[in-house]
């Protein structure tokens, strides 16, 4: 599968499932929900491994990567961005999540040497001004009082948490790890964490049998786990954290436009030019290097 293909299905299946978690929060505990979504995720990519030929050995180290990995791509960073919700807008989290640009840069720069391009920077921040104009009617409502900044503070630390994350996949790519068995352990350790934590805080596993949260817990699973995580983690082995990140530009967007059909959200003049500036940011950052190389995604 082309790398333009894993870009469009990772921003498009996230791009949705905005939506879908807004029928995920209520009843349920967000850390549940979150457990649920990659704990399931986990068990359907393992039986799809199992039937394409299983899942291979693995070290102890590869074991504490992957571990690392699901916390901070598939566990704590979701959580964070739920409970962000609470105090914030969607879009207000989505801009700060677009931080995840910059972070990765940075973080891959001294984690793993990698140079700074700078196509990647005049890209990531034409893309983070487009993501400004287009929610400035929502950041334009935001004081400066205390359950905003907490809100504000937990959208910050999911970006960067989920960066790190987004970061130490590209190790994989030097040990020669197929996408799915790393995804399928990344979403296990994630989920199982999860649980666990949401036991430690005494709060039970509770489950709502509501149509709206099973229609949305399965396309999450499904889709928003399965497919896109799978489909991110092999775009930052093929081209690298920091122009894989740009997926977290253009879902938002993506967001916005299915808020628009079922929502009815309302779009202005300065809005409509974000999202043109936004798409010049992105062909500056991908540029001709974003080929269409084929690598194994199986197991």
């Amino acid at each position: 599968m082309s790398n333009a293909t894993l870009f469009c299905i990772c921003s498009l299946v996230w791009g949705s499932t905005w939506y879908a978690v807004s029928w995920q929060l209520g009843t349920v505990d967000a850390m549940w929900s979150v457990a649920y979504r990659f704990l399931s995720g986990a068990v359907l990519l393992w039986f799809i491994c199992c039937f394409r030929g299983g899942l291979t050995g693995f070290t102890l180290r590869q074991h504490l990567r992957f571990f690392f990995q699901g916390t901070f791509l598939c566990g704590i960073s979701y959580w964070l961005v739920y409970e962000s919700e609470k105090f914030i807008s969607s879009g207000l989290s989505a801009l700060i999540c677009t931080g995840i640009l910059y972070s990765n840069v940075v973080i891959a720069r001294f984690w793993l040497g990698h140079a700074v391009k700078r196509s990647v920077l005049i890209g990531a921040t034409l893309g983070s001004a487009g993501v400004l104009m287009v929610f400035f009617p929502h950041i334009s409502q935001i004081d400066s009082n205390t359950l905003q900044l907490k809100g504000l503070a937990l959208a910050l630390g999911a970006a960067l948490m989920f960066s790190m994350g987004s970061v130490s996949c590209e190790v994989n790519q030097k040990d020669g790890l197929s996408v799915a068995p790393v995804t399928v352990f990344a979403m296990f350790y994630g989920g199982l964490e999860m649980g666990a934590m949401a036991l430690l805080r005494g709060v039970p596993p509770t489950f709502d049998f509501s149509p709206g949260y099973l229609v949305s817990l399965i396309y999450l699973v499904t889709f928003g786990s399965v497919v896109a995580m799978t489909s991110y983690i092999a775009l930052i082995q093929r081209m690298g954290s920091d122009r894989t990140a740009y997926v977290d530009i253009i879902y938002p967007i993506i967001a916005l436009l299915i808020s628009t059909v079922l929502e009815g959200h309302q779009w202005t003049p300065v809005s409509v030019l974000g999202v043109a500036v936004i798409l010049l940011g992105n062909l500056l950052a991908m540029g001709n290097r974003f080929d269409r190389r084929r690598s194994g995604t199986s197991c």
